[in-house]
């Protein structure tokens, strides 16, 4: 009894020591997610010996790139026991902190994410040579949600036979991945593919990226065969080939030329007449003027 004793007294002294000793009270997420172009913020909290302070105890306060088995490699930032900050060259515009000297709060800020800042970070709290200093680490990684970037027809028409190529491409942290789906059943990854199509290959196709950070999507419809009897059987609008397209183009401006060449004609026909009526009523007339005597017979010439 007395030796259970012993040994709850030494146990409750150890944790009464280890309670009062330096430590991290709180630290970063574990990894720590930014976004990229934004900020990733890296706060701790620690505690150190009752009655004392951070002027009094702490040496620096130092934030940089972390390096296993357990230091940091790179100082990026420093903050001494007057609370002056050193910040390495080049870092000026990239790193900043905000800090509680009482409370023994600290924050560093790395600003404007980018892939290269995906390292290890570590705190250190240097109380000198003779005591251990305190350390932590975190990893930063960057997570941006997927965005599909491929300028995809949302409406395709295909003529029997002909081969489909649509590559989907979406861009995000990390890599989305990229799938082609139909009726909700896995078609193709990345890229969709169809040869010598048929009408059984009319429908709708999605395209779906994902990642950690989320997901988007983008549907394709597309329609094969005669485009009458597909947008019959499927109720779907197709969008013509370019071939079609082009035919259309030319044969409407065709007819619209021969109906501007037609009208110009019948104009130019009604200003010729009336412009040749006009003419002829502005011919001088001259009165003729009878100077023969009245009563007068006209003189025959007898041979």
């Amino acid at each position: 009894m007395m030796f259970l004793t012993y040994l709850i007294v030494i146990l409750l002294i150890s944790v009464s020591h280890q309670q009062e000793r330096p430590r991290i009270v709180s630290c970063p997420s574990r990894p720590l997610i930014g976004r990229s172009q934004g900020d990733g913020i890296f706060n701790w909290t620690f505690k150190i010996w009752p009655g004392k302070t951070w002027n009094e105890s702490v040496v620096e306060v130092a934030f940089g790139i972390w390096k296993a088995p357990g230091y940091i490699r790179t100082k990026l930032m420093v903050i001494t026991n007057q609370g002056e900050v050193l910040i390495l060259p080049n870092y000026e515009d990239k790193l900043s902190c905000k800090f509680n000297m009482s409370r023994l709060q600290v924050a560093f800020t790395l600003h404007n994410l980018s892939v290269e800042d995906e390292k290890q970070y570590g705190l250190q709290v240097e109380f000198g040579l003779n005591q251990n200093p305190l350390m932590d680490f975190v990893s930063l990684h960057l997570h941006d949600p997927p965005e599909i970037i491929s300028a995809l027809k949302r409406n395709i028409y295909l003529r029997t036979v002909a081969d489909l190529d649509l590559k989907c491409e979406a861009k995000g942290l990390p890599n989305p991945q990229v799938t082609w789906s139909r009726r909700g059943r896995l078609v193709k990854n990345h890229t969709l593919v169809l040869k010598r199509v048929s009408i059984s290959d009319s429908g709708r196709y999605l395209c779906k990226a994902f990642n950690a950070a989320g997901e988007d999507s983008m549907e394709v419809i597309v329609v094969v065969g005669d485009e009458e009897k597909a947008t019959e059987t499927t109720g779907l609008h197709a969008t013509p080939s370019k071939h079609i397209q082009g035919h259309k183009t030319f044969l409407v401006a065709g007819i619209s030329g021969c109906i501007v060449v037609l009208s110009t004609l019948v104009v130019l026909a009604v200003l010729y007449y009336r412009l040749r009526g006009r003419l002829k009523r502005s011919v001088p007339y001259v009165r003729q003027i009878d100077t023969r005597t009245p009563n007068m017979q006209p003189i025959s010439t007898a041979i």
